[in-house]
């Protein structure tokens, strides 16, 4: 029972740290490979569009 008491009190925190490392993060939308590919083509479609006279 001792023993038992002994498993519990050390392999539950350290599995839970183990989980805590390991489990993937999530990443924001904004910050993803979609989310920055599409933030960079409404930037490009917004330039084309305020520089109609074609200058650069």
């Amino acid at each position: 029972m001792i023993v038992l008491g002994w498993v519990v009190a050390i392999g539950l925190p350290l599995a839970v740290t183990v989980g805590v490392i390991v489990w993937p993060e999530q990443t924001p939308k904004n910050q993803s490979v979609r989310g920055i590919r599409e933030r960079i083509e409404c930037e490009d479609a917004d330039g084309m569009r305020s520089d109609a006279s074609g200058e650069y």
